[in-house]
């Protein structure tokens, strides 16, 4: 399975700082990790580098020894009422240890536990500066590793048949025995890298070489040759009488009609324009005379453009098609509402491409005018990890963003609202 170029923009996720407890023996609570990292791009080409930041908080009794980030690929193939399953690490690294991984004091942790009990503005406010203070670490790189994904790695592909998923998982190891190590996982597309396809990507020499020199291969036929042998006649089987019950059958008077007006399978796709045989006259006469029929062009609707994303190979394609076509832009776009928008999102099969298909609708909704309620449908919409990039993409649209931002705000996390200040701050000075 080969995948088309992937696109050059990157789709980065914040693994939102998770807070984890740590315990002893399964049951004795020991304080809490609090953990956060950031994937500078999940979609990822072959041969290319996937760069992780991480930062976490050690509010606990133990120490950490190590933390490793591991990208694995895990192949299901099923059919015929038999299935298998494989699993491998591609590849492993391990961040540099600092001073925020250092254990607490036995002061410092009955401190910690008693403030925690009777929560006051102060401690909401360190809760608060702890998560800054991961935000600003991940996004200055201070522990940042990079993991190679190797050109003998498969393509992310979900079929009927064979399913190829790959994720990256970020263990935290404490120090002791029997202690809980917290972790975390997030998903991974690997494809095609996008400089296969004429963009300037990180491809490897060999990985662009492994596309480009793929050799030319005869058909081979499918059965051994035979030679022709000389006719010979044989008399057909003289046909037996129909069953006595087939006498009560109503038969129906037979109909010729060509090849070309034959439809064979299920009913139609798509409600098509035209379908009326008395819009033209002529539309009989040429069909009576096997004349090739001509394709019918898709109604415009956003049941048909959802139809068709989930039937294309490239979603944001089949959108940037439709998108110039002034027939679908007046009959879908411009009247679309926020919960037809969330519907087009969530037809995107491919979640790492949901964010770019966003951002490219977004000018066109009512012709230009994109608002606060979008923007909230579409995070909504989407999983976790994905609110972030999408927020960050379509707050540059949102035409009411300096009346109706905190609307937006109110939909998000702490942590959320931590990733996006720049974001909220680079498009309300747009917008001013």
């Amino acid at each position: 399975v080969v995948s088309a170029p992937l696109p050059p923009q990157p789709v980065p996720h914040l693994i939102p700082p998770v807070k984890q407890k740590v315990n002893f023996f399964g049951c004795f609570d020991v304080g809490t990790i609090t953990m956060g990292a950031r994937v500078e791009n999940t979609r990822v080409g072959k041969g290319e580098t996937a760069s992780i930041d991480f930062a976490c908080k050690n509010q606990s009794r133990r120490g950490i020894d190590r933390v490793e980030a591991t990208i694995t690929e895990e192949v299901e193939w099923s059919a015929g009422g038999q299935n298998n399953r494989m699993k491998r690490k591609l590849a492993s690294r391990t961040f540099r240890p600092d001073e925020r991984w250092v254990k607490l004091s036995k002061e410092e942790m009955r401190s910690l536990k008693s403030s925690s009990k009777c929560p006051t503005s102060t401690f909401r406010n360190e809760e608060q500066s702890i998560l800054e203070e991961i935000h600003r670490a991940i996004h200055e790189g201070e522990n940042r590793v990079a993991l190679d994904i190797a050109s003998s790695s498969y393509q992310s592909y979900l079929g009927a048949l064979i399913k190829v998923n790959h994720h990256l998982k970020i263990k935290v190891f404490t120090s002791g025995l029997c202690t809980h190590n917290p972790k975390v996982r997030v998903p991974l597309y690997i494809g095609t890298p996008s400089s296969v396809g004429g963009y300037q990507g990180t491809a490897s020499t060999t990985e662009q070489s492994q596309y480009d020199n793929i050799p030319t291969v005869e058909a081979i036929p499918s059965a051994p040759y035979i030679p022709n042998a000389p006719y010979i006649a044989t008399a057909m089987p003289e046909p037996s009488a129909p069953p006595a019950e087939w006498a009560s059958a109503v038969t129906a008077t037979p109909v010729i009609m060509t090849q070309s007006a034959a439809v064979v399978g299920g009913g139609k796709i798509y409600q098509a324009e035209g379908d009326n045989a008395h819009d033209n006259p002529n539309d009989n006469e040429e069909a009576d005379g096997g004349s090739p029929l001509a394709v019918a062009e898709v109604v415009p609707s956003i049941p048909n453009l959802i139809q068709e994303i989930q039937l294309s190979v490239s979603s944001l394609s089949t959108v940037n098609r439709r998108l110039t076509q002034q027939t679908w832009k007046r009959a879908v776009f411009d009247p679309m509402t926020p919960n037809q928008y969330a519907s087009v999102i969530r037809a995107v099969t491919i979640e790492f491409d949901q964010p770019d298909l966003a951002a490219a609708l977004a000018p066109a909704v009512r012709g230009g005018n994109f608002t606060h309620e979008y923007v909230i449908a579409a995070i909504r919409a989407v999983s976790e990890w994905l609110r972030t990039p999408m927020i960050g993409k379509l707050l540059p649209s949102c035409t009411d963003l300096e009346e109706h931002s905190g609307k937006i705000l109110s939909q998000l996390s702490d942590w959320e609202r931590v990733c996006t200040q720049q974001n909220f701050r680079d498009a309300l000075q747009r917008w001013s």
